[in-house]
């Protein structure tokens, strides 16, 4: 009598183990063939785990460092349309306040082109104030709050500086002196901002530049200028027609002479973007190539994981179909 019939459970507990090691092993084949990387990077690299754990920390490095890129670039680019914007008020309004301040322009065409100033102040003021991840672009390290107030708390904060002068070239002194002068009225009242901030790491052993502030040496001869553009128009200071006249001549200069300024912060700020672009291209390049290098490492042939598959598949319904016959799984046997 054959030892099958004697009760045996080792046959049974022998195909229920080889059944597991089948579907373990198809689970191991879906995986890979779904993933195209192996299931056990140790078992297939002999326990040699280092070359793939330089590859994944350098690859995790980088797509942080791409982040801060992109939050970076983000930030230039909005900076740089802010400087663009400056630059068309610097000349828009400078060219207006030089046409409005010529002999025998009557004094509501100057007032209008103050009044023109007035709202390109306050145009000024929004456009510094712009975020990139709820981050002020112009305020430096006190990047929670705006660089600068509204255009008009500028002009209330200017006024008590200017009040009862007569004389344009005073008040034209007054209002360089307060916006360019180191611990003045700027400094001190009017910009909220803070230093110019580092940028963030977009390297090993790289920072992005600074991006400039409001507080800008340019920036502030433009605010200056738009202030005493404004100041042409302001009816509280009771100026003769010819000092108003002045002052929007004095304005037109000071606009049109902050022109030159941005223009050179423009250039700073696209070296600053070029640099940006080619960092994120070299990291791009090198994330390509550190991914290729893991595949070489763990990567899987998905046509041989098929094939594998489908023999491991048949394996097992044989077993299955032998598993059956030989515990006489049929109802004809039952009954």
């Amino acid at each position: 009598m054959s030892w099958l019939t004697l009760g045996s459970l080792a046959l049974p507990f022998t195909m229920n183990r080889n059944a597991l090691v089948l579907r373990t092993e198809m689970a191991r084949l879906n995986h890979e063939l779904v993933s195209g990387q192996a299931k056990d990077p140790q078992r297939r690299l002999n326990g040699d785990l280092g070359p793939l754990s330089a590859v994944e920390s350098r690859l995790a490095r980088i797509e942080a460092f791409d982040q801060a890129n992109r939050l970076a670039t983000s930030a230039a680019d909005i900076a740089q349309s802010a400087l663009t914007r400056a630059g068309d008020i610097a000349s828009d309004i400078g060219n207006r306040m030089l046409a409005v301040s010529t002999d025998g322009i009557a004094p509501a065409t100057l007032r209008a082109g103050a009044t023109a100033a007035r709202s390109a102040l306050g145009d000024l003021s929004s456009t510094l104030a712009q975020r990139v991840a709820g981050r002020a672009v112009f305020s430096g390290t006190a990047s929670d709050t705006a660089p600068l107030p509204e255009g008009e708390a500028v002009l209330a904060a200017i006024l008590p500086s200017v009040a009862g002068l007569t004389e344009a070239e005073d008040i034209v002194a007054a209002v360089t002196s307060a916006f360019m002068d180191p611990g003045g009225l700027f400094e001190t009242a009017l910009y909220q901002g803070g230093p110019a901030a580092g940028g963030p790491a977009i390297d090993t052993a790289a920072n992005a530049p600074a991006l400039p502030t409001a507080a800008d040496p340019a920036l502030r001869r433009l605010l200056a200028g738009l202030v005493i553009s404004a100041l042409a128009g302001e009816g509280a200071l009771g100026l003769a027609d010819v000092h108003r006249q002045a002052l929007a001549r004095a304005g037109a200069e000071a606009l049109i002479g902050a022109a030159p300024a941005i223009a050179e912060a423009q250039a700073s700020l696209g070296e600053t973007q070029a640099r940006l672009d080619a960092t994120l291209t070299r990291l791009g390049g090198e994330r390509d190539a550190l991914t290729l290098a893991r595949q070489t490492l763990i990567g899987v042939d998905p046509y041989q994981a098929a094939s594998e598959l489908e023999v491991v598949q048949t394996r097992l319904e044989t077993l299955y179909a032998l598993t059956a016959r030989t515990q006489r799984l049929s109802l004809t046997e039952y009954l």
